[in-house]
């Protein structure tokens, strides 16, 4: 590795810990959340029918599954997400959103989006969509 790449991938490691430092300032202050949880809840938010197999939601967050377990424990004390087992044939663990969980992701995304808008201010349409690119293929 080249060290602008190493330079590049430490700042960005900076730059996501300042920016998950204060969505789970604000997100905490008013929403009761931190960011991995709205995270979690967002996922589930986009989810079909607000649903998703725990395995593949373990995999998207980058979670193994005993953290994500952990997780879904106290979402489902806050009553905002509940492990369900999945419909049909599908006998999977499934972790699924509440309603009041549904209502809280939903108005945190306004927060959220209001630091990802001032984050990315001094980046163009074009810039950001091929950096999307790359994110994605990491």
């Amino acid at each position: 590795m080249s060290t602008d790449a190493l330079s590049f991938c430490l700042d960005l490691g900076h730059a996501h810990a300042r920016l998950a430092l204060k969505l789970d300032d604000d997100l905490g202050a008013f929403h009761g959340l931190n960011f991995a949880d709205f995270t979690l809840l967002y996922l589930l938010l986009r989810a079909e029918q607000g649903r998703m197999p725990m395995a593949d939601l373990a995999c998207t967050l980058g979670l193994p599954m005993s953290a994500l377990i952990r997780k879904m424990l106290l979402l489902e004390k806050t009553g905002l997400a509940e492990r369900t087992t999945g419909a049909g044939t599908d006998h999977r663990r499934h972790a699924a959103l509440r309603s009041g969980g549904r209502q809280l992701v939903r108005d945190a995304v306004v927060t959220v989006e209001g630091h990802c808008r001032q984050a990315v201010r001094a980046i163009d349409q074009r810039q950001l969509s091929d950096a999307q690119a790359v994110l994605r293929a990491i």
